[in-house]
């Protein structure tokens, strides 16, 4: 069986499994300041699955998640794309464990639109790059009861890039602004670093476009109420031209939590397909 055969076969797997998305050399968990070409579509699927406990006074409650998200970008220009980003809880399950109740919940998140506009691009080889994007947009309250903050919320910030031979570094900063009472009624900042390694090939070949990638992400949210947390998420990606599969777990290193769910890992797998 040939290697374009082997590729034809596995990619048509992936659709029957899951569905979609992507571009290599994307961090799994945060943003990157790459952007598909004028015209251009990735469409990417992600499915979560996390354990975690809400612990106050009052009760001592247990929470398993599993949720997806759809994400859709569109290169409008070489400088400017649309992201739409739609989540999914498809099995909220909570468990009390002080009074013995159990219920489970299902419903669609607070869906967001988000642009991405290059401020800067240097380009100093073939693969070889140095961007930064500025990122604005804004979150829809389409959300159902706990999973919505009811209100529309504003976002900013910004993504910086930089790729060298088999390294890729980014970081970004996001600011969520709460305008409504829905959740706590507070702001979230979100930030993120992470670093990339092409594990295989060493040099790309033409009769052979496929590569291994190593990632290692630090993942923190920060909300005005004093909550953070914190969390180191390794990952692997295999990444053609055209498509990506990925998995990654994240591992909670710093939580201070009193408002929201305790997470005590989550574990994450998906793929991306550009058009």
């Amino acid at each position: 069986m040939t290697g374009t055969v082997r590729s034809i076969l596995f990619a048509l797997l992936l659709l029957l499994a899951m569905g979609m998305p992507a571009h290599a050399q994307a961090p799994i968990n945060s943003n990157i300041a790459l952007q598909p070409s004028k015209g251009g579509l990735i469409v990417r699927q992600q499915l979560r699955y996390s354990e975690g406990d809400l612990n106050n006074a009052a009760s001592d409650v247990d929470v398993d998640l599993y949720s997806s998200n759809t994400t859709l970008a569109y290169g409008v220009s070489e400088k400017f794309t649309l992201v739409l980003e739609t989540p999914l809880a498809l099995s909220s399950r909570v468990e009390n464990n002080t009074t013995g109740d159990d219920s489970s919940h299902a419903g669609f998140g607070d869906m967001r639109l988000l642009s991405k506009l290059r401020l800067y691009r240097d380009d100093f080889g073939p693969t070889n790059t140095t961007r930064f994007d500025l990122i604005g947009g804004l979150e829809f309250p389409t959300g159902r009861d706990e999973f919505s903050s009811d209100s529309f919320d504003p976002i900013f910030g910004g993504v910086f890039t930089h790729v060298e031979n088999r390294h890729t570094f980014n970081a970004d900063l996001l600011w969520q602004f709460n305008t409504g009472g829905g959740g706590d009624g507070e702001d979230l900042l979100r930030y993120d670093l992470s670093y990339l390694y092409r594990l295989a090939p060493e040099t790309y070949a033409s009769d052979r476009p496929v590569a291994i990638f190593g990632s290692l992400e630090l993942n923190g949210f920060y909300e005005t109420n004093g909550d953070h947390e914190l969390f180191i998420s390794p990952g692997i990606q295999y990444a053609t031209t055209q498509w990506v599969i990925e998995a990654t777990v994240q591992i909670p290193i710093q939580q201070q939590l009193d408002h929201r769910v305790e997470r005590d890992f989550i574990i994450g797998v998906g793929v991306r397909i550009q058009f």
